[in-house]
């Protein structure tokens, strides 16, 4: 996973100058980045830029659209597993390997995630609650599917869909910003074990789950 300056390839001028920016953002940040970078990065006038993007605030908010589009499969994904029973390994194995996909389609845009927090840009936060928690609240709703038929345990469904997320991001994170760690080469073994380890912990044993005090029960799912 490449964190050179050099953009996507793009066909269209403005696709090019989303690319030029989505990489000058993720190297430099919103502040440590000009439009002047971004036109000559992505070999266009800078002028032109503006008949695009009337800021570059809308530039940056075009690039979050963008990725936020590409949410749409995995979601309709999750609602699908929810109605038809699948194994959740099956399941979590396909979201994980989305996951995969996504950054290395785009790696770029993870730094440019990341980035943009550590500044406190406002526009994060809106990546965030339109991205993030909307696939947070999806992958929640199945776990809480699979609760409800007895295959989970009794478990905050919320806290699980963030803890399935953080093992694969937190991989895909070392992998992409830190280029020196060591490279794991076998994804589907890597995806293997995140999903075994994630999928036992919460499947519900044949006898049952207590607490001490008696019965688990659901309170955030009454």
């Amino acid at each position: 996973m490449s964190t050179s300056l050099q953009p996507a390839r793009a066909s269209s001028t403005r696709d090019k100058i989303i690319a030029a920016a989505t990489a000058l953002f993720a190297a430099r940040g919103f502040k440590g980045t000009t439009t002047r970078r971004i036109a000559v990065l992505a070999r266009v006038n800078e002028a032109l830029i503006y008949r695009h993007f009337p800021s570059k605030e809308a530039l940056y908010a075009a690039i979050i659209e963008k990725k936020i589009a590409k949410l749409a499969p995995l979601l309709d994904r999750l609602r699908c597993a929810a109605e038809t029973g699948e194994r959740p390994q099956v399941v979590l194995r396909e979201i994980a390997r989305q996951m995969f996909a996504s950054v290395d389609e785009d790696p770029q845009f993870l730094r440019l995630f990341y980035f943009s927090g550590l500044e406190g840009h406002s526009l994060s936060r809106m990546f965030f609650e339109a991205y993030s928690e909307t696939f947070y609240r999806n992958l929640s709703g199945y776990i809480l599917s699979r609760i409800r038929e007895g295959v989970f345990r009794p478990i905050d469904p919320n806290l699980a869909a963030r803890a399935f997320a953080g093992i694969v991001l937190h991989h895909l994170v070392v992998q992409t910003i830190f280029p020196e760690a060591g490279r794991f080469a076998d994804r589907e073994q890597a995806i293997d074990t995140f999903v075994d380890i994630f999928v036992q912990g919460i499947l519900r044993h044949p006898d049952g789950d207590r607490t001490e005090s008696g019965p688990a029960r659901l309170p955030f799912a009454e």
